[in-house]
């Protein structure tokens, strides 16, 4: 099989199977003010899924980086709420320049406020749900998932209004308890989860490709039959982002005609 190399595209969102999923969870999450917890391989279509319903949600996102062995602190988790939370009110302050929890703290509990002062928050009594989606979130340690809960108590909330809290991650992110009863989830997150799912790529069904290659150009039955063929052998993992290799390259290999099964079938013979 000859290399599949990247194209620089718009790569529109496609509600696959998974992506519907993920979003109605979010939905009854976020209007619950809610926990829940989702994990799965990458190329999945996770962060398109999020990226999608932050846009008509009132929510934000914050994307969680690599940091200490043991996971991102909770002075680090505070920073990266703290600018998730400026961007949406339209600034951002000198985050990356305080350390200590009180400031931030002070900072985040600051930009809630003044969310809740915008229309986003029109109308009197209760707050209007709103959410935090930890994307990566496999990159938190259990010590700043801990500091997070607290943000969702209803009767206790450390911020200035419950939160719902959404929580994102690869394989990486485990969600089990292993033999000492321990998981990056601790039993008081666990608890109060609505959802705590894992996903795998057998969750991406056939019908998940053929609205793939179709969302990406490739309208031949025939072409459409053949990708689905390939990514129906159990050492093919139905990984999107390498499908949107592969669509990519069939496509320069058309060079602009239309991707047809025998240029899919020849693409993808052994060298």
């Amino acid at each position: 099989m000859h290399e599949i190399t990247v194209e620089e595209d718009q790569r529109p969102f496609v509600a696959t199977s998974i992506a519907r999923h993920l979003l109605s969870r979010f939905k009854v999450t976020h209007e619950m003010r809610g926990i829940s917890v989702f994990s799965g391989p990458w190329g999945m279509g996770k962060t398109k899924a999020i990226n999608a319903f932050a846009r008509d949600a009132a929510c934000v996102v914050a994307t969680i980086e690599p940091g200490a062995k043991k996971g991102a602190s909770p002075i680090a988790l505070l920073r990266h709420v703290v600018e998730a939370v400026q961007l949406k009110c339209g600034y951002l302050g000198q985050v990356a320049s305080f350390t200590g929890y009180w400031p931030l703290r002070n900072m985040l509990h600051a930009g809630l406020c003044r969310l809740a002062s915008t229309e986003v928050w029109d109308g009197p009594g209760d707050h209007p749900p709103f959410s935090i989606i930890f994307d990566e979130a496999q990159y938190l340690s259990r010590d700043a998932i801990e500091l997070i809960r607290f943000w969702n108590d209803g009767d206790s909330s450390t911020t200035p209004f419950p939160v719902g809290l959404i929580f994102v991650g690869n394989n990486e992110f485990s969600l089990e308890e292993d033999t000492y009863g321990q998981s990056t989830i601790s039993g008081a997150v666990r608890s109060r989860a609505l959802f705590i799912e894992p996903l795998d790529y057998s969750d991406i069904s056939d019908q998940d490709l053929v609205l793939f290659a179709q969302s990406r150009g490739v309208a031949d039955a025939g072409a459409i039959a053949e990708i689905v063929r390939y990514y129906s052998s159990p050492r093919i993992k139905r990984d999107l982002r390498n499908v949107e290799r592969l669509l990519a390259s069939l496509k320069r290999r058309a060079n602009g005609a239309a991707v047809c099964s025998s240029i899919v079938h020849e693409f993808l013979q052994p060298v």
